[in-house]
C-alpha cells in the first residue's frame, strides 16, 4: 500500500502536471510569437514553478480525515499551471516598441521550456520502464 501511494500519488502526478504545464507554456510562447506584430498585444506567461517556491516556508498540517481543511503547502498533484500577463519592465517596453513582445526573450524561453519538457518526459519514461522492469523481472 505504501508503495502504491509513493508510485502513483507522489511521483507520477507531479510529472504529469509538469508535462501539462510545459505544453501550456509552449502554446503560450507560440501565441506570443505569433502576435509579435499585433499592436498593443501584451505577452502572457505560464506560472508553474513559482507556485512551488512561494510555499516553501509554510508548515504542513496532518490531515487525518478528508474533511479537514488543508494546512500548509498544497499537494503537488493539485497544483495547476496558470496563464498570467507578463510583467514588462520600462526598458523592455521602450525596446520592444508598440507590441511589447521581445522575440529574443521569447525564443530563449522556448528553448528553456523544450529542455524542461524533454527532461520531464524522460523521467516519465524512466518511471514506467522501472515499473515494467520490476513487474517482469527483466533489466531492459
Amino acid at each position: 500500500m505504501i508503495y502504491k501511494l509513493f508510485l502513483f500519488k507522489n511521483r507520477l502526478p507531479l510529472l504529469n502536471r509538469g508535462l501539462d504545464a510545459y505544453a501550456l507554456r509552449e502554446k503560450t510562447i507560440a501565441q506570443n510569437i505569433a502576435n509579435a506584430s499585433s499592436p498593443h498585444y501584451r505577452p502572457e506567461r505560464v506560472k508553474f514553478e513559482e507556485l512551488f517556491n512561494e510555499n516553501d516556508a509554510l508548515i504542513k498540517g496532518a490531515n487525518t480525515n478528508e474533511m479537514h481543511i488543508p494546512i500548509g503547502k498544497p499537494d503537488p498533484a493539485t497544483i495547476e499551471p496558470e496563464n498570467v500577463q507578463a510583467e514588462l519592465p520600462k526598458p523592455e517596453i521602450y525596446f520592444s516598441g508598440e507590441t511589447h513582445v521581445n522575440l529574443d526573450k521569447e525564443m530563449a524561453e522556448l528553448a528553456k521550456n523544450q529542455i524542461r519538457f524533454r527532461f520531464a518526459s524522460r523521467m516519465v519514461k524512466r518511471f514506467f520502464t522501472g515499473l515494467n522492469s520490476a513487474i517482469t523481472g527483466s533489466r531492459e
